[in-house]
């Protein structure tokens, strides 16, 4: 797996790809990475044919979707902005759903995707992968404003950084070493720091290459409070004016971006040659910088290019040091392209995941870790000796009480949800050793969006921690994860804790616990709706022929069954917008003990009720033979 600069047809074929349509979509995308990222396609040259063609996947894709929200894709260019920003919207979230459909069949028609889709199951990357960026792009549509520094930087930790470092855990994979992110700044002191700052600086200087095209678009990516500083008026770059304080302010921005990459981190674990290729985009970034200081105004008209003899020096001894590093230490394992999928296995929200037999080698331990039996409960309590038949199959929960229950105990409602997740975890044991086999909560809806700011980020910071408590914690359950719901205004790190949640548990056989996280009843079934309508639309169903099973095809989880017992905590008697197709002909059970206060032993009383209750599904019962009436003559 040696590095060259190879024709692009020659890469392909020593990486494997033969066919046709995969081989257009890996050359737009490498198109578009030449076109758009200068320096991202001079530095995956130093990559060997299969880890450089994977590089044109990630990078020429997101430029894909980039350019297609951009605004130039509005047909009437006099309208307002709010108006642009919706059609942006509208097609930026058109191509996620394609995306995320596709994935879910492991193929697509559109060459680009096909590509993106490829490269993730050639090198096992997790589901949610891309869908940091996608986030970016998200608040890219309306245009990023900061006022102050402290913005910008909170913006870039909880955005940027975690696909930067998802892209960097790319190379741990094909190094054979473990693919979390974290890994990456192992025996790197102030490691999440140093990284931090890479970032910084690597996103400040995207935002003065990039700043005609912001400022055509009516943005400045500049923090407001770096503009008040240098005296610079927005209403001056936004008419182009360059002024003296402006370029002072972007002579100082460049010097101070390339004393973060001074602190870039280059981890010892990471291949040499993957070092050699960090460097060489350091050092093309430095020149990128360097550009900016020496030309602050044509900033405000044009992308300075890199000066070519500067570029040719840092990047022809990297190519031979890159070329020598490759030969005397190949990757342990070689990436294996995935099969045909005939029938591929559910993946993140009904997304398909195909692992190849270099991804199962390459998977980290956590993934193979033995589960281990439900912990008993604190009191010694057992759970009620019902037999299999009278077991319902799948318990639903609505998980009400939290904020009601902190405030009666003198707790910020913060607490409440802690509390709250404590005691799924209780349940969740409680539901292993009935022998339950699936349970779906409520954890939250997409109503929830308007409580206060301080609740909202106590919850989404409790997903992650009790997620990996079930799933990957010191002693993990035979519990496999699944999310239904919308990824729309998640947080990325939540986005990131819910797929890989469901790949490290994909095999787990136990219990199936599907976390209904933004999630409304009403939109499950509006969008499931909308894609038969689209499908017929183009032709490839029969109105006619609809039917339930093919409207459940396209629920977030298409092979959940109905729900045979719905249990609510709190006080309330609803059922909320909580899965109203699958819960049909759920038996209701309203408790009026908080949540928090739930433990397994009331998950159990509920199923006992159940146990006795009978179900007719619209039917009569029958009646045994000894108690009917005689037969009249």
């Amino acid at each position: 797996m040696r590095p060259s600069p190879l024709h692009p047809a020659r890469v392909y074929r020593r990486s494997g790809i033969h066919d046709p349509v995969l081989r257009r979509g890996y050359e737009a995308c490498r198109r578009a990475t030449r076109a758009r990222g200068e320096i991202e396609y001079a530095v995956s040259l130093l990559l060997p044919p299969p880890l450089r063609i994977a590089t044109w996947a990630l990078y020429g894709a997101g430029v894909t979707v980039d350019c297609l929200a951009d605004t130039a894709g509005v047909a009437d260019m006099t309208e307002p902005p709010d108006m642009k920003d919706a059609g942006r919207a509208e097609r930026l979230e058109a191509w996620i759903a394609a995306f995320d459909a596709d994935l879910r069949d492991g193929r697509s028609t559109d060459p680009v995707r096909q590509a993106l889709i490829h490269t993730m199951l050639t090198w096992n990357l997790p589901p949610g992968f891309m869908h940091t960026q996608f986030e970016q792009l998200r608040l890219d549509v309306h245009g990023r404003r900061f006022a102050t520094w402290q913005e910008w930087r909170r913006y870039n930790s909880l955005v940027t950084t975690p696909f930067v470092l998802r892209a960097a855990s790319l190379m741990m994979r094909v190094a054979g070493l473990s693919a979390e992110p974290e890994a990456i700044a192992s025996g790197v002191p102030d490691a999440a720091v140093a990284w931090q700052l890479a970032v910084d600086a690597l996103v400040l200087t995207d935002a003065l290459m990039d700043l005609s095209e912001d400022l055509a678009d009516g943005h400045v990516p500049l923090p407001q409070e770096a503009l008040d500083e240098a005296g610079v008026r927005r209403a001056d770059l936004l008419e182009r004016r360059s002024t003296p304080a402006f370029e002072e302010l972007v002579r100082r921005l460049a010097d101070q971006a390339g004393g973060w990459l001074d602190r870039t981190p280059v981890p010892p674990v990471l291949h040499p040659a993957v070092g050699i290729a960090l460097g060489a985009y350091t050092e093309l970034y430095r020149l990128r910088l360097g550009a900016a200081a020496d030309d602050p105004a044509a900033l405000l008209h044009r992308r300075p290019a890199l000066p070519a003899g500067a570029r040719l020096r840092v990047l022809l001894p990297a190519r031979a040091r890159a070329a020598m590093a490759w030969a005397l230490f190949p990757f342990p394992v070689r990436p294996c392209p995935p099969p045909e999928p005939a029938c591929p296995p559910a993946g993140l929200a009904g997304t398909a995941e195909v692992r190849s037999p270099a991804a199962e080698a390459l998977s980290p331990a956590t993934e193979r870790r033995p589960v281990v039996p439900p912990a008993p409960h604190p009191s010694g309590a057992r759970p009620p000796g019902l037999p299999a038949g009278a077991l319902p199959r799948h318990v639903a929960i609505v998980m009400d009480g939290n904020g009601r229950w902190a405030t009666a105990q003198g707790l910020p409602r913060s607490e409440g949800h802690r509390a709250g997740a404590d005691a799924l975890v209780d349940v969740v044991h409680g539901a292993l050793e009935i022998g339950l086999k699936y349970l779906t909560v409520y954890a939250f809806s997409t109503e929830n969006w308007k409580r206060p700011a301080d609740e909202l980020q106590a919850l989404m910071h409790e997903i992650p921690r009790q997620l990996n408590r079930i799933t990957d914690g010191a002693e993990p359950l035979d519990v496999r994860v699944r999310w239904a719901g919308l990824r729309s205004r998640l947080p990325a790190d939540v986005i990131e804790a819910l797929a890989d949640a469901e790949q490290v548990t994909r095999d787990r056989t136990g219990l199936t616990l599907t976390v209904c996280l933004n999630y409304g009843g009403r939109a499950e079934i509006t969008a499931a709706a909308a894609h038969l309508a689209q499908e017929a639309v183009a032709g490839r169903i029969d109105p006619a022929s609809v039917s339930e099973h093919a409207f459940a095809r396209h629920l977030h989880v298409p092979e959940l069954p109905d729900v045979d017992l719905l249990l609510r905590t709190g006080g309330d008697q609803r059922t909320s917008n909580f899965l109203p197709w699958q819960a049909t002909y759920a038996e209701l059970l309203f408790l009026d003990t908080p949540w928090p206060e739930v433990d397994r032993r009331d998950l159990w009383h509920a199923i006992e009720q159940y146990a006795r209750r009978t179900r007719r599904y619209g039917s009569i019962p029958r009646i045994p033979a000894q108690a009917r009436p005689a037969d009249r003559a």
